[in-house]
């Protein structure tokens, strides 16, 4: 399948991270000073904890407040967590509804895998790999496959399926020296308290004509200006909120060629899609309960809205 090209809204310089004032200062990306809350705080107020860091999160409608950038369109959540605390609790997430999804997983990733090409024992690292199951996919496919993972519960259930997965940052696995021929973030970079570093970091990891493929929700989604403080993807773990222009354009000032882009289907349970639906939208909660007498739990649902996007990305 073709990608179409991307050319970057912009190429800033780096502007750092602001101090975590009650307001923010500048736009983490491009550093502009033009900024406006666009979703006030919802929830209880109370710092998340490690449950709110599950992949199987319902959190749908909790999280701080939220600001935009009017110049570059970034979404982000401000104020933040310390980093070193929401480390802490993505290494005690212990999360077994996802095992539970496996075989959607599964067909999600052999989906995914394809994009990849021939495996031809390409060495690959996935950031993020949870249980495991995209090391799975793409072991099968061909590629001499491994991951990093925070979550001890989750790490520890890959490494049992002989899978070398690393429990360190994408930062420290490049000061290791490691060189790869893929990198895969899937649904990993809005939970990052730095995306610009982790870029960079998995840009040294990569070989020359090595490629990225990064997918992510979608803030500029037609869905998701729709929607608006509905999106479900307002969520206490989300850190940053990506449109297609404002992403490419970061791979591209980290020093990426952006390649293609294109949406990214989930396959899930349609009793995990019910679940999600209420949680997100509780008055729909009459009509997912009768759902729940017509329709198998266990059927598999390819759910593609339009706001989760998958960028490929190639070091030069």
């Amino acid at each position: 399948m073709q990608f179409a090209a991307v050319k970057p809204a912009f190429a800033q310089a780096r502007p750092g991270i602001p101090s975590l004032a009650p307001v923010p200062a500048s736009c983490y990306l491009c550093g502009g000073e033009r900024l406006a809350l666009r979703h006030p705080a919802r929830g209880g107020g109370q710092e998340p904890d490690a449950a709110a860091y599950h992949c199987t999160s319902f959190a749908h409608r909790s999280h701080p407040p939220i600001w935009g950038c009017l110049e570059c369109g970034l979404l982000f959540q401000w104020p933040r967590r310390p980093e070193r605390e929401i480390l802490r609790e993505y290494e005690e997430v212990v999360d077994p509804l996802y095992m539970a999804e496996r075989e959607n997983r599964i067909l999600t990733f052999r989906r995914a895998v394809r994009l990849l090409g021939p495996g031809r024992r390409r060495r690959l690292l996935d950031v993020g790999a949870y249980c495991g199951y995209f090391l799975e996919v793409a072991r099968e496919a061909g590629f001499e496959a491994e991951g990093i993972e925070l979550s001890r519960w989750a790490g520890g259930h890959a490494r049992e399926r002989g899978f070398a997965v690393h429990a360190e940052t994408l930062s420290e696995r490049a000061r290791h020296g490691a060189a790869y021929d893929v990198v895969t973030l899937w649904d990993v970079i809005e939970h990052c308290a730095d995306p610009r570093r982790d870029l960079e970091a998995a840009l040294r990891l990569l070989r020359p004509g090595g490629r990225l493929f990064l997918a992510t929700i979608d803030a500029g989604s037609l869905v998701a200006r729709l929607l608006g403080s509905r999106w479900p993807w307002l969520m206490d773990m989300h850190l940053f909120y990506f449109d297609r222009s404002n992403l490419a354009a970061l791979l591209e000032d980290v020093g990426f060629r952006v390649v293609g882009r294109r949406t990214y289907t989930h396959t899930v349970s349609a009793g995990y899609l019910l679940r999600k639906v209420v949680a997100s939208f509780p008055a729909l909660a009459p009509l997912a309960g009768l759902l729940r007498y017509l329709v198998p739990s266990r059927w598999p649902v390819p759910v593609n809205l339009g706001d989760n996007m998958l960028v490929v990305a190639e070091r030069p």
